[in-house]
């Protein structure tokens, strides 16, 4: 056979044909087995080999994978040349089946039968993550083509095929794998050979999720009880963040899932772009997914409307719909479905329109003790009402009582929930700001007439559902379809979305599911890794039902929201929208310091103290933080003998003086000696001494103030001079004595503290 034989010996797609002629060399046919094709196509086949497919034709039908290497100006001798050197060596990594390589390998040369060797290799044609190798054997200098793995179809590779199955069911792109083959330092996959393999197995994943879709239908119909009776929630998304003033995504997806069977019974995708129509407006037969042109706002309710009419020609005619508020869904539904549908609001949703009510009256109206704490106990009694009462008029009553209760009273109160009528004398409001009621006529009608709201649609809501397996399906879409990248300009949206229907359904098993349909075999480690993956699932899933982990949750996220309220109040205001516009004089920032922690016990106990020595503990409780604060009470602890002091009134300016006069030590310094004053009296001349030697005119205020009078606040019948001791009528004159100068101490320091401030 001459070289024009072999070149008419092609398919349609420009492969060669088996042929069998004396001297041949061996090629991949498309099952998995070998041929051999007549030596002068060599250099056709290199050439063939080394095509690449345009970089504009993202739109090629043709289903095989194309060379990723940039050989296509390559003439048959630069080929040849190419891979005729002797110094040849594959450069980075490569996927690799062991068993089909090791396997091609003890076959030996196709000639003569001898040894092949990795190490003869003198050039490589790769197709996408796929290569052959072309080794030549060293006795008979022959050029073997030794493939890295399997292929089907009309030359497609497996490898290649279950990565367009990864990237749709791992929610990846072309950048970021390529990203990853490059940090690997695997060789780089062309956008067609991605594009090519997401629209092979994304076909699948959609008939996949049609299949799951069917099942959960039947599943449904025999869980549900009352067959003229089915429910289902519904929740809608975009695949493009809304900031609350715009919604302008230009794709969205929405869900229906069985209220008993937890599975999605339908779902709709909307999308406003192809970019197929837009590159070549004469372009046919492509698969085009534009089926919108109107606003953003208006998928949602179309998509409804489309999926209880595609539910009830399967015979599932949906009678309840668990929806939010956000929407006309259920207007439309009733208008253009069934006139008798009937929402169940879901209660998530409804409890953050009501507390997102109160964050905007706190902003509006400025109450500062509407702060997060008051408003986490309002949306608290708000959801207990709910949950609890079943009956519209109870509810009622029940939410138009809250504002009144929080306010201190409780005549509109009911026992079952309302502690104070079952114990008005122990009753306090701890879950308030304070411990204390809310205060303000202001704030009592606004608040009124924010539950007035929810009170006037009490059928409503005392009939409530859940939207949460919607909501955790829209996770599983952003997790495939990340909303900071835009797939819908193709079918590639809905390829990604009918992966998360499939995983809903079925779990992890999906991707099996996709496998077996492409007639691939999933693997080992992929079997297992889905066994555990589903295993885990059943795990959280029970785990996160229980009363504990709900706890726990509530504990953290407390922990937390505490955590960072403190922070920002001793930080002060370091992040602000147009903070630093606003602060142009700002020039350095003042921040409360952290407190100073107590030292352990175990240290207090290493030290071995005298006969003479003892240790005094002291505490002191104030109005407050700031160095404003007034000292309301004193107590110190030494041996078995204590100190107790409540409700006693110290000058705002001896904290004035503290805090300008001395560091933070240094004030607690003088804070013990005014407890040491006022338990152990004799610890006069040590003061008068230290004020002598820093402060000397505190001696003299010092001096003038222990002569004057004092008035003792305590039940004793000495003078109100202190000269006890000339008082024949004290029946403790030592007691007395010593009860008149703590007093007097007090005084006398107010008055050092107060004349040095001034």
């Amino acid at each position: 056979m001459d070289h024009m034989d072999a070149l008419e010996r092609r398919d349609l797609k420009g492969r060669f044909l088996a042929n069998k002629q004396e001297n041949t060399f061996a090629v991949l046919d498309h099952d998995h087995t070998y041929v051999t094709v007549h030596e002068s196509c060599q250099s056709s086949l290199d050439n063939c080999a080394y095509r690449q497919d345009d970089d504009d034709d993202d739109y090629d039908d043709d289903d095989d994978d194309d060379d990723d290497e940039d050989n296509n100006e390559k003439t048959d001798d630069d080929c040849l040349s190419h891979k005729a050197k002797e110094d040849f060596t594959i450069e980075g990594r490569r996927i690799v089946e062991l068993s089909v390589l090791g396997k091609r390998l003890d076959k030996g040369c196709s000639k003569c039968a001898c040894i092949l060797k990795l190490s003869s290799c003198n050039g490589e044609t790769r197709y996408g993550l796929g290569s052959i190798l072309h080794v030549k054997c060293e006795r008979c200098e022959e050029i073997n083509y030794i493939p890295t793995g399997k292929r089907h179809g009309t030359n497609i590779w497996d490898v290649n095929t279950k990565l367009g199955a990864g990237m749709l069911f791992c929610g990846l792109g072309e950048t970021v794998l390529n990203n990853l083959f490059a940090a690997l330092n695997l060789p780089y996959v062309s956008s067609t050979t991605f594009k090519k393999r997401e629209r092979e197995t994304g076909i699948v994943f959609e008939a996949v999720a049609d299949k799951t879709c069917d099942d959960a239908i039947l599943e449904e119909k025999r869980k549900c009880e009352e067959h003229e009776n089915y429910t289902a929630s519904f929740d809608g998304g975009w695949q493009t963040r809304g900031s609350g003033r715009n919604y302008a995504s230009l794709s969205g997806h929405g869900s229906m899932i069985g209220h008993h069977s937890g599975k999605v019974i339908a779902y709709s995708v909307r999308s406003k772009k192809c970019r197929s129509c837009e590159h070549d407006l004469n372009k046919n037969d492509h698969d085009c997914r534009k089926n919108w042109d109107k606003s953003a706002k208006a998928m949602e309710s179309d998509m409804a409307i489309e999926m209880l009419h595609g539910l009830h020609s399967k015979d599932l005619h949906i009678k309840n719909l668990i929806m939010d508020n956000d929407s006309t869904t259920i207007a439309r539904a009733k208008s253009t479905f069934d006139p008798t549908i009937q929402k169940i609001a879901d209660f998530n949703h409804t409890k953050k329109n009501f507390t997102n009510k109160l964050y905007e009256l706190k902003k509006s109206k400025r109450y500062q003790i509407l702060g997060p704490k008051a408003i986490k106990h309002l949306g608290k009694c708000f959801a207990y009402a709910v949950k609890s009462n079943h009956d519209a008029s109870s509810l009622k009553r029940n939410l138009d009582s809250i504002p009144f209760h929080v306010f201190g009273d409780h005549s509109k109160c009911e026992e079952a929930w309302c502690k104070f009528i079952k114990d008005p004398e122990g009753y306090k409001p701890r879950n308030l700001p304070y411990g204390k009621y809310l205060s303000g006529e202001h704030l009592l009608t606004d608040l009124v007439s924010i539950f007035s709201v929810f009170s006037n649609n009490a059928e409503k809501l005392c009939s409530t559902g859940s939207t949460q397996s919607n909501e955790n399906f829209n996770r599983i879409i952003a997790a495939k379809n990340p909303k900071t990248h835009f797939y819908g300009g193709s079918e590639s949206t809905c390829f990604r979305v009918a992966a998360a229907v499939a995983q809903k359904n079925i779990g992890h098993d999906s991707l099996i599911e996709v496998y077996e349909r492409l007639l691939l075999s999933p693997g080992k480690h992929t079997a297992i890794h889905v066994q555990r993956m589903n295993k885990k699932r059943e795990n959280d899933s029970v785990r996160q039902k229980g009363v504990a982990f709900k706890r726990r949750r509530l504990e953290l996220k407390n922990a937390k929201s505490t955590q960072v309220f403190t922070s920002e109040i001793k930080e002060g205001t370091m992040y602000q929208s147009g903070v630093d516009l606003s602060n142009d004089d700002i020039t350095s920032f003042e921040e409360i310091p952290d407190h100073v922690s107590i030292p352990n016990s175990t240290s207090l106990v290493t030290v071995d103290p005298t006969p003479n020595c003892s240790f005094l503990y002291f505490d002191l409780e104030t109005t407050g933080f700031g160095p404003d604060a007034d000292i309301v009470q004193l107590a110190c602890v030494c041996g078995e003998e204590s100190f107790n002091r409540i409700e006693i009134s110290v000058s705002i300016d001896i904290c004035k003086f503290l805090n300008v006069a001395f560091n933070c030590k240094e004030r607690l310094f003088f804070v013990a000696i005014l407890l040491l004053f006022t338990y152990y009296p004799c610890i006069y001349l040590l003061f008068f001494l230290f004020s002598y030697v820093h402060f000397p005119f505190l001696c003299v205020v010092y001096c003038v103030a222990s002569i004057c009078t004092c008035t003792c606040s305590v039940d004793c019948s000495c003078p109100s001079v202190c000269e006890c001791s000339t008082d024949s009528s004290c029946s403790s004159v030592s007691t007395c004595c010593s009860v008149c100068i703590q007093y007097c101490s007090c005084v006398c320091l107010t008055a050092c503290f107060s004349f040095h401030a001034l």
